[in-house]
């Protein structure tokens, strides 16, 4: 009988909710100065000790944006045998690693549609911990070769004043993010971004005519992104602009041909211009994404199928919407759009339409320039080989006796997690910010038939009350195991998209969506009342020579509207731990973040893990500790 990972939650007694994957949070990022930060097979470190400093690496597109893409931050001083790993956050896309000795480092950036940056660094001799700060660049995939080795060009002070910018956008201080934009124009008049914050934030007061001519702006470098791109095309599909937006919007898709938004708004380009089969061969493709947008593209969907004569297939979209997005702002246009088709007289080639721009457009705001969570794992996909071929099948059948090897003589292993949970507003900002370290034990069960599986334990039990709020997850070490159990696995149709890469290693990249009207148990919410099976997708990234799993993300497979449920972002890196014996190693998580979106508030949910100790099975079936191993608490 397969054991099914939940994770209980209660929010405000409103509720409780069951996940079933392990979270861990980056190294550094819920630590204060006097931590000890990274992979907690250095946690004994006794360099960490030492005179240090408290390094801060910040992540930055080449024009000096924060990366807003999912990044890591690995950091190896060979002399002081440090090798730790962490995930840029905030406004600043940075990364704290704190007590540094000193020494030369090395710093080693990837991130999803980026090419993996390498610096060096040295940590300088200092009586007492002080700090030092670091400015990594990093390059698209898409960049040439030629523009990947001139050296960016930024400014600190361009830097610092962009930062100053958009956190006081997010926080609606508009006339002091003014002054500072104001002050970056000044210091670098060209720099793309810097007419992108301004673009954002004209188009919060809605003075589009000036928000378009910033857009036009930042979109016309060289170093143009995606961004600056559909900044100009909701702008120009705003104005009626249609053919420009047409124009603009499929240079966005070529940049990024899985672009949710992109989609969406050239549909609507499409509408205006009465081209009516690519705006809903557009309009399809948004809706597919499932997302918070999936209502206005539905709307938009059923106006085009209207428009052709499709009364049929238009009643059919709109009523949906009308059922799975009720309070949604295109339910009511939804609605209208179905009484127009009621009135119309039986012979009518095609309802009357109305205007395209009823179905309203997707939100565009100064407070959303740095992202709350990642981006769904369909929004983007990786890059991979264009000359490899890969099996899903075979890549499955691997991994999954990858993992059994692994565990096979394994009892249980013992861990000291700590857990933050912070509350993410409106405008991005983070509040409410908690977080409790646990005594936490997986037992590690072994089934006749050869199979592994995983049961977690916190401080003896698996209770919400000791949690640093009624946010609780429980079973959530088994993801990356799950993935790929035969149990589990068949309840899932798996894509391999290619061979890739991750922090530098080759990879298999595997898609994977839970099948229709099929029940996976790989993730549950539990309310007080009732335990509810969440459908999910994700993708995963599978070592090529030795098929661990590097990496997981997951989403849902579409909104949980009667759990009130529109996002559960799962992100879990995992890599090598070993044992304080050096003879054991162990592929384990090493962090994970979880973002919620429930009942109209975001929520951030992080892990991470330190201290381990390992439990084997000898060939009498006797549990030991590792030798050099602490005794457990």
């Amino acid at each position: 009988m397969l054991r099914k990972s939940r994770t209980l939650t209660f929010i405000a007694s409103l509720f409780a909710a069951v996940a079933a994957v392990l979270l861990w949070v980056p190294p550094g990022a819920a630590q204060d100065t006097s931590s000890i930060p990274g992979d907690p097979s250095f946690a004994n470190n006794a360099a960490w000790r030492a005179a240090s400093a408290n390094l801060y690496v910040s992540v930055r597109e080449s024009t000096g944006l924060p990366v807003s893409a999912n990044a890591l931050v690995k950091l190896t001083c060979p002399a002081a045998g440090i090798d730790v790993s962490g995930a840029p956050q905030g406004i600043g896309a940075q990364v704290q690693f704190h007590n540094v000795p000193a020494g030369d480092c090395n710093i080693e950036v990837s991130a999803q549609g980026y090419k993996t940056a390498k610096d060096r660094t040295e940590i300088t001799q200092s009586l007492t911990s002080h700090n030092q700060y670091v400015f990594i660049y990093m390059h698209p995939e898409s960049e040439s070769a030629d523009g990947a080795t001139r050296p960016p060009v930024v400014p600190l002070g361009l830097i610092k004043e962009m930062d100053k910018a958009m956190e006081a956008m997010q926080k609606k201080n508009d006339a002091d993010a003014r002054k500072h934009l104001d002050k970056a124009a000044k210091i670098a008049p060209t720099n793309p971004d810097v007419a992108y914050l301004q673009g954002m934030l004209e188009l919060d007061h809605h003075n589009l005519p000036v928000a378009e001519q910033f857009f036009q702006k930042a979109a016309g470098s060289s170093r143009a992104q995606e961004r600056a791109l559909l900044g100009l095309g909701y702008v120009q599909v705003q104005l009626n602009q249609a053919a420009a937006a047409a124009q603009t919007l499929e240079k966005a898709l070529q940049l990024n041909a899985s672009s949710e938004r992109g989609h969406l708004l050239l549909a609507n380009a499409y509408a205006q211009l009465r081209e009516y089969p690519k705006a809903q061969e557009h309009a399809e493709r948004a809706a597919a994404f499932h997302s918070e947008d999936s209502a206005s593209a539905k709307t938009l969907l059923g106006q085009i199928l209207a428009a052709q004569g499709n009364r049929e297939g238009a009643r059919l979209e709109l009523e949906g919407v009308l059922r799975e997005y009720p309070k949604s702002p295109s339910a009511a246009v939804a609605r209208d759009t179905l009484a127009s088709l009621t009135k119309a007289a039986p012979g009518d080639a095609a309802a009357p339409l109305g205007s395209m721009n009823a179905a309203p457009l997707p939100s565009v705001s100064a407070a959303s320039v740095t992202p709350w969570a990642p981006p769904s794992v369909d929004t983007s996909v990786p890059g991979v080989a264009p000359d490899v071929s890969c099996s899903a099948d075979d890549i499955v059948e691997h991994t999954s006796k990858s993992t059994i090897r692994q565990l096979e003589n394994l009892e249980k292993f013992l861990a000291t997690e700590h857990i933050q949970h912070e509350e993410v507003n409106a405008r991005g900002e983070v509040s409410q910010i908690r977080d409790k370290s646990f005594s936490y034990m997986v037992f590690i069960e072994h089934a006749k038939d050869g199979l592994v599986f995983l049961d977690e334990k916190r401080d003896g039990g698996t209770g919400t009350d000791s949690f640093p709020t009624s946010l609780a997850t429980v079973g959530l070490v088994s993801l990356g195991v799950d993935v790929f159990h035969p149990g589990f696995a068949k309840a899932l149709n798996f894509k391999c998209e290619g061979l890739g890469q991750w922090r530098g290693k080759a990879a298999w990249i595997l898609h994977f969506e839970q099948k229709p009207d099929v029940k996976s148990f790989l993730r549950l919410w539990e309310t007080k009342t009732k335990t509810v099976e969440i459908p999910l997708k994700g993708r995963v990234w599978v070592a090529a020579s030795s098929y661990n799993v590097l990496h997981v993300e997951s989403d849902l497979r579409e909104p949980m509207k009667d759990l009130g449920l529109l996002r559960d972002h799962l992100a879990i890196d995992y890599g090598p731990v070993n044992f304080q014996n050096g003879k054991t190693e162990l592929w384990l998580p090493w962090y994970a973040d979880m973002y919620l979106e429930l009942h109209g508030r975001r929520y951030h949910h992080s892990h991470t893990l330190s201290n381990f100790s390992l439990f084997a099975v000898d060939t009498s079936d006797k549990i030991n500790l590792p030798k050099g191993a602490p005794p457990p608490d």
